[in-house]
């Protein structure tokens, strides 16, 4: 018999949902936004009670044992204090079938989900104390952190010339971090205040969908640099291009 993932997450959520230190369980990521294909992992969140953390990972481990042996699990470090992560595989799934899993303590002050955000979404799969929250967008929730960022931008962008005497110097591996630090990444900063403000943040994950073809198609080009020549004639072309995209954001 094959394991696929909608196995996989019909299985934790008939075998969690009936347990009283779940209070709710759902996905991110790929399920949850409609972009999942044969390379993407499982990313299932649950909300726990924070008195049962052992029984919860017992209950998620052995949820996944009975439908196969467990072949790899990794414990993350999550930078929340109150997340804790950890990555299984099941023997006998696809390669790429990675279960990303991602337990909440109760008391934790979640945030909320954007409706209709088609970058970050939940699917819920049960909600026994109205844990997951939606709300309409307000740009106004972003405009400190997006502000900084744009800010940090700016300044990176008057710094090109920190790639340059390294161009000038013939050093290409210290060019090649300068370069990206103070050319490549302001243009992504910028891309991602005009295209998805709510996610600033996201740098370079899945901006393959976010941003319109021309601009992919751009961004790309300052991307693909394997030379001090291809260094020295794109740190002007991007420094024309931050300019642009600036006088787009303040037309916003």
């Amino acid at each position: 018999m094959t394991i696929d993932r909608s196995d996989i997450i019909a299985h934790l959520q008939n075998a969690l949902e009936p347990l009283p230190c779940f209070h709710a369980l759902w996905l991110e990521g790929a399920d949850a936004n409609g972009t999942a294909d044969q390379y993407s992992d499982i990313d299932v969140w649950a909300d726990i009670a924070d008195d049962c953390e052992a029984q919860a990972y017992e209950a998620v481990e052995n949820a996944l044992a009975a439908l196969a042996p467990l072949d790899y699990q990794y414990n993350m470090r999550h930078g929340h204090p109150k997340i804790r992560q950890r990555i299984y595989h099941l023997s006998g799934t696809g390669e790429y079938l990675m279960i990303d899993f991602c337990w909440q303590l109760h008391s934790r002050e979640a945030g909320f989900f954007i409706e209709n955000d088609p970058i970050e979404a939940a699917k819920v799969l049960f909600d026994k104390s109205g844990v997951i929250q939606f709300q309409p967008f307000n740009a106004a929730d972003f405009t400190d952190e997006n502000q900084q960022r744009l800010e940090k931008a700016i300044y990176r962008r008057s710094q090109q010339m920190r790639a340059e005497k390294y161009v000038q110097r013939g050093l290409y591996l210290e060019a090649y971090a300068y370069y990206n630090q103070y050319a490549l990444e302001p243009l992504i900063d910028l891309l991602r205040l005009i295209y998805t403000p709510a996610h600033a943040d996201y740098h370079l994950v899945h901006i393959s969908r976010h941003i319109p073809k021309a601009e992919l198609a751009q961004l790309e080009y300052f991307a693909q640099i394997s030379s001090l020549e291809d260094i020295a004639e794109r740190l002007p072309k991007a420094a024309q291009w931050f300019d642009i995209l600036l006088e787009q954001i303040a037309s916003l």
